[in-house]
């Protein structure tokens, strides 16, 4: 054991600091782990992917004597990057803050209000969405989860309103100015309406349209739910995690939307959509964004 101690940790190496270097390595393994759950379903995913990439590329260079690359990709990988890092990641850095915010012991007497919060946000949404495809009125309606939809509030008419079915249906009337975009709820509130989103790239069925190819492109950027109602086929279908289920009734929509939102269970929410899901395989993205 004294000679593991020393071979690892020096020869003045103690149990204490034995200890202290399992804490170690058990507090960096689980910050770790939290970091790559938070960004699951964003942007910083492939980015971060791509900094791997430029990372092992600068080892190789420096491994082979190549001293002209390795002096750029070093230089790129700088300290003054780290601040660009800083930058792009910002809206991520921002809800992992908020994330390790709501897992205090110090809010958990709050977590019942935002659940019940949660319940009637996503029972309005649900209500809505029946009585938009009754009327065949076309609707678009995009639902936070992880991801930080900031960037696409501000592309719309801030609203931070309280959710309601009447609401709801009266943006996505045709006589409305807001009809044609997306509706933005976050923290169980109708953050905003007329929102831009990207348009998916993805083959998709003839029969759907610019609202689906909109709900799609934004699904498979981040990890967001986007309620689509067909004005043609009075059709309601969910996109999320870059499929679209398709042709939900009022019970599979309540029950697809119950699994995100309440009980936040990405598995029970594939397992709610069942045979209904019509799937749409992410083959690529269009930089531009599209009015619905």
């Amino acid at each position: 054991m004294h000679r593991a101690l020393v071979y690892l940790l020096g020869p003045d190496a103690t149990l204490a600091d034995a200890v202290l270097a399992v804490v170690d390595v058990g507090v960096v393994s689980f910050l770790v782990y939290r970091l790559l759950r938070l960004i699951r379903g964003t942007r910083a995913v492939p980015i971060l992917f791509g900094l791997c990439l430029v990372g092992l590329a600068y080892v190789v260079a420096r491994s082979i004597g190549l001293e002209t690359l390795s002096w750029l990709l070093g230089h790129f990988l700088s300290y003054s990057f780290i601040f660009g890092v800083i930058v792009l990641f910002q809206s991520d850095i921002r809800r992992a803050l908020a994330e390790l915010g709501r897992g205090s012991r110090l809010l958990a007497a709050f977590a019942s209000d935002e659940r019940a919060a949660q319940l009637g946000a996503v029972d309005a949404v649900v209500k809505g969405a029946v009585e938009l495809a009754r009327r065949r009125v076309g609707a678009l309606v995009v639902l936070e989860r992880t991801a930080d939809l900031s960037d696409v509030v501000d592309t719309g008419l801030r609203l931070d309103a309280a959710i309601s079915p009447e609401l709801l249906v009266s943006v996505f009337q045709p006589p409305s100015p807001l009809h044609d975009g997306a509706a933005v709820v976050q923290n169980a509130r109708l953050a905003a309406a007329g929102c831009l989103l990207p348009l998916s790239a993805a083959s998709t069925p003839q029969e759907l349209g610019t609202r689906h190819r909109a709900a799609l492109g934004l699904a498979e950027e981040v990890d967001a739910a986007v309620v689509v109602v067909s004005e043609e086929r009075g059709e309601i279908s969910v996109a999320l995690d870059g499929r679209l289920h398709r042709a939900l009734d009022e019970k599979g929509l309540r029950t697809l939307l119950h699994a995100l939102f309440v009980t936040g269970g990405r598995a029970d929410a594939s397992a709610a959509a069942g045979g209904r899901a019509g799937s749409a395989t992410r083959t690529g993205r269009e930089g531009s964004r599209a009015a619905l």
